[in-house]
């Protein structure tokens, strides 16, 4: 059964539009190769972030949400633990003068970036949870079946 829910849609279009332009953006994008997450989590993150038009047709299985919501809390998770003690240093290489000023601010609101990525993939976590515990009111939750969604608080919180 998909989901065609608008405030799925609209979280889902927050999370693309900030991750495009304030977490993966042009000064960001290639310190972003340190990052240990496997190519799948990669894909899901590319699905969750820039194909909003496909599941607006097709709409979202629960299984697929939380599996794209899992994605972005290890990738936050990693950018926290392997860019951000180091991330001034890692935009410095490579980039010119005249980008100083937008690479150093790009830099020093990472954190903050993360921290509203973070709070958005939340957000679809318990809009989705919601929805999901509906749809099932006989049946055990999807999210229940996903014993990884346990350690998601973990991942999501900066500790």
């Amino acid at each position: 059964m998909p989901v065609k829910d608008p405030d799925i849609y609209r979280i889902v279009e927050k999370i693309g539009d900030h991750f495009q332009n304030n977490v993966s953006n042009r000064f960001i994008r290639k310190a972003l190769v340190v990052l240990e997450l496997q190519q799948a989590e990669w894909d899901r993150l590319e699905n969750l972030t820039a194909k909003t038009e496909y599941y607006k047709q097709q709409g979202f299985q629960f299984d697929e949400l939380y599996e794209m919501v899992l994605a972005a809390a290890h990738f936050i998770h990693q950018a926290r633990l392997k860019m951000l003690p180091n991330i001034r240093g890692m935009l410095a290489q490579g980039s010119t003068d005249q980008d100083r000023v937008l690479r150093d601010m790009a830099a020093q609101n990472f954190g903050v970036n993360l921290a509203i990525l973070s709070d958005l993939i939340n957000e679809l976590y318990l809009k989705t949870t919601g929805l999901d515990k509906a749809a099932h009111e006989k049946k055990r939750p999807v999210f229940e079946r996903i014993p990884e969604l346990k350690e998601l608080g973990k991942l999501l919180v900066n500790e």
